[in-house]
C-alpha cells in the first residue's frame, strides 16, 4: 500500500534530479501570467491562497504576481527549495513556503479564501486523494474554493511497466525512471464521484486535455 513515505521518497528523488536551469527558465513564462482560473479567483474576491503540492512554485508565482496573498507547500524539503529561490528572484520575499503532506498540512482551519492542487490528486491513491480534497476544504473558509487540476493521461503513462492497484492507480516499478510514482488517470465520471458533495463552480478542458474543476462547499 502507498503511504506517505513512498509520496516523499520519490517526489524527493524527483525534484534533486531536475536540472536547476531549465526550471529556471521555465518559472520565466509563470511571472505575471494569468488564466481563466485565476481571473475567477479575483472576480470571487479571493484574496488569500494556498498552492499545494506546489513544486517548483510554477503556480505559486502566477499567484504571487497576479497581487494573490499565497502560501505554499510541498511533502519535498528540495521543492520548497526550489520554490522560495524562484520566488525571491523576482522579488516575493514574503511569500511562506514550509514541507508538509496534502493530507495534513499544519495550517488552522479556514485560513485561505481558496486552496489550489494542480495535477496532485491523481498522484494519489484514491483514498488519499478524498482525505487530501477533506483537508483542503478545513483550511479554506466556510464558503471558500479548492481549485484541482487533472492531468491528461498520454500512451506513454500506460506502457511504461507498473502495478495497477485495486483503486485503478498505477505504481511504476522499480526499473523505470517513474519508480515510485503513482498516477491514477481521472476521466469526468472518475472526477465527479470525487468532488460529489461539493458545488462545482467552473470546470473545464485545456489545450492539453487536462481537466480543471472550481469548487466550492
Amino acid at each position: 500500500m502507498q503511504t506517505e513515505r513512498d509520496y516523499y521518497e520519490f517526489w524527493e528523488k524527483s525534484w534533486n534530479d531536475e536540472d536547476v536551469d531549465d526550471l529556471s527558465r521555465w518559472l520565466e513564462g509563470w511571472d505575471r501570467s494569468t488564466d481563466d482560473e485565476l481571473e475567477l479567483l479575483k472576480s470571487l474576491g479571493v484574496k488569500r491562497v494556498c498552492d499545494a503540492a506546489c513544486g517548483f512554485g510554477a503556480h505559486t508565482l502566477a499567484f504571487a504576481s497576479n497581487g494573490f496573498d499565497v502560501s505554499a507547500f510541498d511533502v519535498s524539503s528540495r521543492a520548497v527549495e526550489l520554490t522560495t529561490a524562484g520566488l525571491r528572484k523576482y522579488g516575493h520575499f514574503s511569500v511562506e513556503v514550509k514541507t508538509a503532506e496534502i493530507t495534513d498540512t499544519g495550517y488552522a482551519d479556514g485560513s485561505f479564501d481558496a486552496a489550489a492542487a494542480y495535477a496532485v490528486l491523481d498522484h494519489l491513491t484514491e483514498a488519499d486523494a478524498r482525505r487530501a480534497l477533506n483537508e483542503l476544504f478545513r483550511i479554506t473558509k466556510a464558503d471558500g474554493y479548492v481549485l484541482l487540476s487533472f492531468d491528461s493521461a498520454e500512451e506513454e503513462d500506460y506502457l511504461c511497466p507498473h502495478e495497477l492497484l485495486p483503486d485503478g492507480s498505477m505504481l511504476y516499478k522499480d526499473d523505470t525512471p517513474r519508480a515510485g510514482m503513482l498516477f491514477r488517470p481521472c476521466g469526468d465520471e472518475l472526477i465527479s464521484t470525487l468532488t460529489d458533495g461539493y458545488r462545482v463552480i467552473h470546470r473545464r478542458m485545456n489545450r492539453k486535455g487536462d481537466r480543471i474543476v472550481l469548487l466550492q462547499r
